[in-house]
């Protein structure tokens, strides 16, 4: 009997989610770092926002985004605003 071809790319989605899911507390950690650290490294920063947008635009890592952004306007409030501006655009 043949596999289902849609139970095999909903189980795909299902182990991608969880995949995504498992990276969430280290990337929260280094959210959590960036911030309490008073890191002002721009492109670091940038980095780290871009991986955060991408995973919002899969429906991840909202909160994580917010706050780093939140972290970043205190820094560059015009590279935050793009990014405010990038994060508005997908919604």
């Amino acid at each position: 009997m043949e596999n289902d071809p849609y139970e095999d790319i909903f189980q795909t989605i299902t182990n991608f989610n969880k995949s995504i899911e498992s990276l969430l507390p280290a990337l929260e950690e280094e959210v959590n770092n960036l911030i309490k650290s008073g890191y002002k490294e721009r492109n670091s920063i940038e980095q780290t926002l871009d991986t955060l947008l991408s995973l919002v635009n899969m429906g991840f890592a909202e909160n994580l985004f917010v706050s780093l952004l939140d972290y970043y306007k205190t820094i560059d409030e015009e590279g935050a605003a793009f990014y405010w501006n990038e994060y508005d655009s997908h919604e």
